[in-house]
């Protein structure tokens, strides 16, 4: 799995093309479960930045937290590394708490299997570059100049 956030938003991929985001709240706790949180933990931090009680944001929790384990984006952890306290990338404080949510998008897996976004030298998906030199690529090919079209002029 690959993630990225963006501003307030995650997005991950799983190798099977599945693709996943997530948004306030859920963004946070996300991050924090990279730290192997509880989801006490995850509460009390979340605390820090929105205007929940902790014992609120728990139970809010408990269906995100699940639903990370059915898409198989988190696994639960025998023995948990040794850390300090958890704490928010940012200072914000007072936010509004909105429950946290995890949106999955299975109708991209196809369109990822593709995969013609990536630089693969050489060769792309249009196949190898006719009579190319070794360092040049599809990028440095000039189209050739085209013929005046043949025909006659009617007057």
């Amino acid at each position: 799995m690959i993630s990225e956030r963006f501003d307030d938003e995650l997005v991950a991929i799983q190798n099977e093309g599945t693709c996943h985001s997530m948004a306030g709240s859920a963004t946070d706790a996300f991050m924090l479960l990279s730290d192997e949180a509880t989801a006490g933990e995850l509460a009390d931090a979340l605390a820090a930045k929105y205007a929940a009680a902790p014992g609120a944001i728990e139970a809010a929790l408990a269906p995100f937290l699940e639903q990370l384990q059915t898409e198989q984006l988190i696994t639960p952890v025998g023995t948990r590394k040794a850390r300090g306290l958890l704490k928010i990338v940012g200072n914000e404080t007072g936010l509004p708490f909105v429950a946290p949510t995890l949106q999955a998008f299975r109708d991209l897996e196809g369109l990822l299997l593709l995969d013609t976004i990536h630089e693969i030298g050489d060769e792309d998906w249009r196949g190898p570059l006719p009579g190319h030199r070794r360092g040049t690529g599809w990028k440095d090919f000039k189209k050739p100049a085209q013929a005046e079209p043949v025909g006659r002029k009617m007057t």
